[in-house]
């Protein structure tokens, strides 16, 4: 094509094209017809074009060949039945495993036999350095997942206390070289509480602000041997996330999160870099018209890999009301394995370089998150913000909003309060129970915990027994 065909017309500016918008909306407003109020905060415009761009010095993927990993996460708690699932579904396309590891007495030989030296994420819900050390002799390639921080937000309990996990996370920093031991940081349940992606950002930076403060600062935690490692980039920040619904804003939020790690190493004189595992929340996920999930879920995927992240596994369309099966599994793993393979998701690194829109997000979404973080610092950090309750109170707000927004209909969830499909009626029970569960335990702050935006219409609609 002749390049003329462009040469002939004049560039024009967004002024231009403001001025022009206004014109043809006849008296209306600009800014509240046309400008779009997210719940983070950030006002989206009609367009952005390339005299307003933003430039964005955004870190690369930590696989640095631009590729992305899939995985699928297996509960352990039969050794023998988890090795054979990890061999099965290695076989039919994942190309990673994440085990989900409920006790320490698993015989870690039989879960471990056959399997491939790399790709695999360890996801204890215990911390134990005799595992551990039991553990990196047999598989001193696997990628151990645990967070402390984690325990005390989303249980709302230490593992034991205070200074005993933090003498003991120290301890497995430094007990074992490369990404064995890294500091892992999950920000699940600030997602699926209602926390909204500016919060969600924030957090993580206050968390991971935490640690290192932690390690660099307090006297009975310095260590030079954990310091020095993160100084040499010998290992890096894990971070574990869940994807949301709303695709630009997750795709921007996932470039957020490198640009944060980056921001809050440099406090530290650190070159960190991020190592981002995905998966689709439970959150919008709905027992009305089920089968809706799986579009959810593949579009979810979608942003995280376009965001950046390093290794997404899939949730199944039923994991939260049946029990595993092949069925979901497999539809799961193979969503992944068309946008990889046949969608081409694969072939481009950071394919949203460039874009005005998903720039601009990217930037506000860091600059929001670092203010919210600034304040937390000033409170005292993450940990006295939890005791203090702020974090769950603000995170409680923002869930609120978005739950009387689906009850009223002002947010649309498809097939849950529009477009229901009346031939795919609930049921009176299911395998799992689909609802938030309670637990009656004593507990040192209040949980973050979470339940589905649907649950109250489900429940309104439930048969009786």
């Amino acid at each position: 094509m002749s390049d003329k065909l462009f040469t002939e017309f004049d560039p024009v500016s967004e002024a231009q094209w403001k001025q022009k918008i206004q014109y043809d909306l006849k008296g209306a407003d600009y800014n509240e017809t046309l400008i779009t109020k997210t719940p983070s905060g950030i006002h989206i415009k009609p367009l952005y074009l390339p005299d307003s761009q933003v430039e964005m010095n955004l870190p690369s993927r930590a696989t640095h060949d631009g590729g992305w990993y899939i995985s699928q996460k297996i509960y352990c708690g039969n050794a023998a039945a988890a090795n054979k699932k990890a061999l099965d579904i290695l076989n039919r396309g994942a190309e990673g495993l994440i085990l989900d590891i409920p006790k320490a007495d698993v015989d870690l030989e039989q879960l471990f036999d056959n399997l491939p030296a790399v790709g695999i994420q360890v996801h204890p819900r215990f911390m134990d350095l005799d595992f551990l050390d039991r553990l990196h002799k047999i598989a001193p390639n696997a990628y151990v997942h645990f967070d402390i921080l984690h325990e005390l937000g989303h249980r709302g309990n230490w593992f034991k206390n205070q200074k005993v996990d933090f003498e003991k996370h120290s301890k497995f920093l430094k007990n074992y070289k490369g990404y064995f031991s890294n500091i892992t940081i999950t920000t699940s349940h600030y997602q699926q509480a209602g926390a909204t992606v500016v919060q969600e950002l924030a957090y993580y930076a206050a968390h991971l602000h935490e640690y290192l403060n932690a390690y660099c600062h307090d006297a009975s935690l310095q260590d030079d041997g954990i310091y020095s490692a993160f100084a040499k980039a010998d290992k890096r920040i894990n971070i574990d996330t869940t994807i949301g619904p709303d695709y630009f804003m997750q795709i921007a939020k996932y470039r957020a999160y490198r640009v944060i790690t980056k921001s809050v190493g440099k406090l530290y004189d650190l070159n960190l870099e991020a190592y981002i595992t995905a998966t689709p929340s439970l959150r919008n996920k709905s027992l009305l018209d089920y089968n809706v999930n799986l579009l959810r879920t593949t579009t979810e995927c979608m942003s995280a890999v376009l965001g950046g992240a390093d290794t997404v596994h899939n949730l199944a369309y039923d994991a939260f009301f049946h029990k595993e099966n092949e069925f979901g599994d497999r539809i799961a793993r193979n969503q992944l394995l068309i946008l990889k393979e046949e969608a081409y998701l694969n072939k481009v690194a950071n394919v949203a370089d460039g874009t005005y829109y998903i720039n601009a997000l990217t930037k506000e979404l860091t600059e929001k998150a670092m203010q919210i973080f600034k304040e937390i610092e000033k409170a005292g950090g993450l940990v006295q913000s939890l005791f203090e309750g702020t974090i769950q109170r603000k995170t409680k707000e923002s869930d609120t909003s978005e739950r009387e927004k689906v009850q009223n209909g002002n947010q649309i969830m498809v097939g849950v309060n529009k477009f229901p499909n009346t031939a795919q009626p609930l049921q009176s029970e299911y395998e799992i129970l689909p609802f938030q569960k309670i637990e009656h335990r004593k507990t040192l702050v209040t949980p973050i915990s979470f339940k589905r935006l649907a649950e109250e219409i489900e429940k309104s609609e439930m048969p009786k027994k």
